[in-house]
């Protein structure tokens, strides 16, 4: 046993491992008496070795999927759910199983948007939110919820609870058409490489440089979409086709970022294909350039369905097999595809059973040694969160549901909104005092609403532009007129806005008069879908 987890200790580091045993060497010594994958001595790299080592090929097996991978309570494994998500904010919570009455969306604090929120140029704002997030993020494994509230905990009240979050997306804003645009960081590699660090860093208990504040990650951050993800329309059947300097110098940029700098615990690859090759099966991107060469040496799941797009037909999948081998379109062989290239996790797909396993071992094109290795990963970034260590050691389990939308949340959220403001010009307008405003005319549909942005959860406190103005205006001045007119505007209007008769007199007279334009929704091509 201590023979084989010496090899394969010795196999992770020469991948980039080395920080992995620095941080569990520098945490008090464990007793020694039990197994090693419980004895804090060893690093969390030969732990996971050691628990990897004793499960069943079944039992291997069943750890690849992504959602509600079985409990193994012989070696005090709990049933774990990967598939949580935190752009901005917890909004889902793939282990909420046992909430009791509560239902609707996440009550969680809601942030700007990435899109907004890089328009601060602040990375130190994007740590702090971040690390906020991520608090909420233990804050809904307070035991305390279980079974009353909205939790991560899973289906047992003393399961640890889930800790892997599908964040943050960093494909380029490069055309708006995307439809997804404000998910992401913008269009330029260095900003969006520099603001996702700190996303990272913030929400896997980092200093702003990358530097581990415990010896635990607070979540595990999932880097998406790895990579060309830049177009909706049929994204499961098109190739996004590049140069090798494009492909490395532009659209991989903020990977490397995230890789070599802030050491992302994840990655999710991309349901495209990259020169014609399944993104969730491409050696070159995934095993020569991320692990290879930035030196991954976290865990990567599949995007929801996407190791069926390796077999599948267009629109549903790229029809491929490696060169000299077909396909018969049956699935036998994506998931062995997917694994040898270093996708571990197959989220949604049944491409994972044990039969196609044995069949493709059985073929040749699999071997489990490299079934091993997905397992390995996987249970690397869970020991590192703490899931299997007593809690008196982990510092992040004494973050308790008090977090959760609490009022210093709410005032950062408050002013990483204000901070993500871009006034493109000013006419001597503002700052307004709102004391002097006899009359307040605002117009437009989107001031009458609250546009969280995709990836939102459902936030208790809520208000809207035209609350907000109305209340600032009445305070400083309670004999203040305001008035609203949505003008017959809308994100999907197609004619003209129409003012009522009142609103075009008002205006003639307001001392001020705000506009919310709107801009159209994307078409169903571009809408963000349920999963990710």
């Amino acid at each position: 046993m201590h023979t084989l987890v010496a090899a394969i200790r010795d196999a992770v580091r020469s991948v980039g491992a080395v920080a992995c045993d620095a941080l569990a060497t520098a945490l008090p010594t464990g007793s020694g008496t039990g197994p090693i994958h419980l004895d804090t001595r060893y690093s969390f790299a030969e732990r996971a070795a050691d628990l990897v080592s004793r499960m069943t090929l079944a039992e291997k097996v069943g750890q690849l999927r992504t959602t509600s991978a079985p409990a193994i309570p012989r070696l005090g494994v709990q049933q774990y759910t990967y598939s949580n998500e935190g752009q901005h904010g917890v909004n889902i919570l793939g282990a909420n199983t046992d909430h009791g009455d509560v239902s609707g969306g996440v009550r969680a604090t809601s942030f700007p948007t990435n899109f907004a929120a890089s328009m601060s140029w602040d990375p130190r704002l994007m740590h702090a939110e971040a690390a906020a997030i991520a608090n909420e993020a233990r804050g809904f494994l307070d035991k305390s919820l279980w079974g009353v509230g909205q939790n991560n905990l899973g289906p047992l009240p003393g399961n640890y609870g889930c800790l892997t979050y599908w964040a943050p997306t960093v494909n380029l804003d490069r055309d708006p058409r995307w439809g997804r645009t404000d998910e992401s960081f913008g269009e330029d590699p260095y900003l969006a490489a520099r603001m996702a660090e700190a996303y990272v860093n913030g929400c896997q208990g980092q200093a702003l440089d990358g530097t581990p504040l415990t010896g635990y990650l607070k979540v595990a951050a999932t880097a998406k979409h790895y990579a060309l993800n830049n177009v909706e329309a049929n994204r499961t059947g098109v190739s996004s086709d590049v140069d090798d300097r494009t492909l490395r110098e532009y659209y991989l940029r903020q990977f490397q970022g995230l890789i070599e700098e802030a050491h992302v615990a994840g990655l999710m690859t991309a349901y495209n294909a990259i020169n014609g090759t399944p993104a969730v099966a491409d050696t070159y991107t995934v095993n020569r350039i991320a692990a290879r060469t930035f030196g991954f040496a976290g865990y990567t799941t599949s995007d929801c369905g996407a190791v069926g797009t390796t077999y599948k037909t267009f629109p549903a999948g790229h029809d491929w097999a490696p060169p000299g081998w077909s396909t018969d379109h049956r699935g036998d062989g994506g998931q062995a595809y997917a694994l040898r290239a270093g996708t571990h996790l197959n989220c949604g797909g049944d491409e994972n059973s044990l039969a196609r396993i044995e069949e493709a071992m059985r073929a040749g094109v699999l071997s489990e040694g490299v079934l091993d290795t997905a397992v390995l990963r996987v249970f690397t970034v869970r020991m590192r969160t703490g899931e299997f260590d007593p809690a008196r050691r982990v510092p992040y389990t004494r973050i308790t549901k008090d977090v959760i939308e609490s009022p210093e949340h709410q005032a950062l959220a408050a002013e990483v909104a204000a901070n993500s403001l871009v006034l493109l010009k000013n006419e001597a307008v503002l700052p307004v005092d709102a004391g002097s405003l006899g009359t307040v005319v605002i117009l437009g549909d989107l001031a009458n609403k609250v546009t969280l942005g995709g990836y939102s959860g459902s936030p208790t406190f809520q208000v809207n532009a035209v609350q907000a103005i109305r209340a600032a205006v009445l305070r400083a001045n309670p004999a203040a007129a305001v008035v609203y007119d949505a003008a017959r505007t809308s994100t999907t209007a197609t004619g003209p806005a129409v003012l009522s008769t009142h609103t075009a007199a008002t205006i003639r007279s307001a001392d001020l008069v705000v506009v919310f334009a709107p801009w159209p929704t994307c078409s169903s091509a571009g809408a963000i879908p349920a999963h990710t």
